[in-house]
């Protein structure tokens, strides 16, 4: 499977991608199936998850722009930095849910783009 990152504003240090396997993982912060580092170039990210199972997965995503590791979020909780999700779900007050992240992974040449706001 090929993800690809788009949305990035500047090429700034890298962007952390949490792929989740279950709802559990998906809610806990540190504790993703796969976890990777992106370097950026050109305000663009690709990643390829090889020998990856088939079943059901989410991708949750930021732009690490201070390399803190963190998602730097402003005094009311909303990020400063760029975040994304799988299917470009978008939560209200919070990430989007498990199920609106949700996606199939049954064929091995599966694409998908996510766009970070």
């Amino acid at each position: 499977m090929v993800v690809s990152f788009t949305g990035l504003k500047n090429s700034d240090e890298f962007i952390i991608i949490a792929l989740c396997n279950s709802y559990e993982n998906y809610i806990e912060l540190d504790s993703p199936f796969i976890g990777k580092n992106i370097k950026l170039k050109d305000n663009f990210a690709i990643v390829e998850f090889t020998e990856l199972p088939f079943g059901d997965y989410a991708i949750k995503t930021f732009h690490n722009e201070n390399s803190n590791s963190d998602l730097d979020t402003n005094m009311f909780g909303m990020p400063t930095e760029d975040y994304g999700f799988s299917n470009n779900a978008r939560g209200i007050f919070g990430p989007p849910s498990w199920k609106d992240a949700k996606f199939k992974f049954y064929e091995a040449n599966k694409i998908m783009e996510i766009q970070l706001k």
